[in-house]
């Protein structure tokens, strides 16, 4: 049986296409004279964020500019000077864009009526979750454990540290009996690696890439099509399951609780 549920925030539950951490990025990199695309920026969205500053710098186009601009390749200092500026901006944005999307405490309310724990992993610091946390609470989404890299050492997604520390608080021995839930693909590679069920959502994710209005304002047919473009990148990396929005969770829980039944 389904013991557990692991959600992202950002792109998952709150956020919808994960907009504050993209806004914050192109800020700290824009005031170091950088120009970021947001594909530049989403291709490694859920990383811990240090890491994630990191991996920008080291792309082609990054390293190009700044060294058209300061002679020379980024080096660790510029890497921290980048990350705080970071900080600061995102710290601001998260509490204008800690929104919870539609479906998830319909979602959330079904997990406690069944007995099904709720825990959270992320790419985000402990003062950003901080945040992120208390207004997600306000409004009636408050999971059981929230985790972040600080609680392991650093430790960040794709690592599966954050995933294995929930498995011991909740005393949970079988992976097979969690499901982790995100918008990226380093969550699904996170939940991979802690060999749990792996479901990616499509919308609102960092992936799909767009505001909620950005999306609505798409005809059907451009819906769909960006829809599917979502779902193959999720079964590229082999993902468990794609759902479209959230509360599909739910038939995933009954399918995978209905399977286990009948092996045992």
């Amino acid at each position: 049986m389904i013991e557990a549920v692991i959600f992202d925030w950002a792109g998952t539950t709150v956020d919808y296409g994960s907009l504050a951490p993209v806004i914050a990025f192109k800020k700290a990199f824009k005031n170091a004279g950088i120009e970021l695309s947001d594909e530049d920026i989403r291709q490694d969205m859920g990383m811990a964020k240090w890491d994630h500053v990191g991996r920008i710098l080291e792309l082609e186009d990054v390293k190009k500019q700044w060294e058209q601009k300061y002679s020379e390749l980024p080096n660790n200092n510029d890497r921290k000077k980048i990350y705080a500026d970071f900080q600061q901006s995102l710290l601001h944005y998260l509490k204008e864009y800690t929104e919870l999307k539609s479906g998830v405490l319909k979602t959330f309310n079904y997990l406690k009526e069944y007995g099904i724990k709720v825990a959270t992993t992320t790419g985000y610091t402990a003062e950003m979750m901080k945040i992120v946390k208390d207004k997600a609470a306000e409004d009636g989404y408050a999971p059981d454990l929230v985790v972040t890299s600080e609680d392991v050492n650093g430790l960040g997604r794709p690592s599966p540290a954050m995933i294995q520390l929930i498995m011991r608080e909740f005393n949970i021995s079988d992976p097979r009996n969690i499901i982790k839930i995100g918008d990226t693909l380093v969550d699904i590679e996170e939940g991979q690696n802690a060999g749990v069920k792996t479901v990616g959502i499509v919308e609102g994710s960092s992936l799909l890439g767009l505001s909620q209005v950005e999306f609505d304002e798409l005809d059907n047919e451009e819906q769909i099509a960006k829809r599917n473009e979502v779902k193959r990148k999720f079964e590229a990396v082999n993902a468990d399951f794609v759902i479209d929005s959230i509360f599909d969770l739910v038939q995933i829980i009954e399918y995978l609780n209905e399977s286990m039944d009948k092996k045992w």
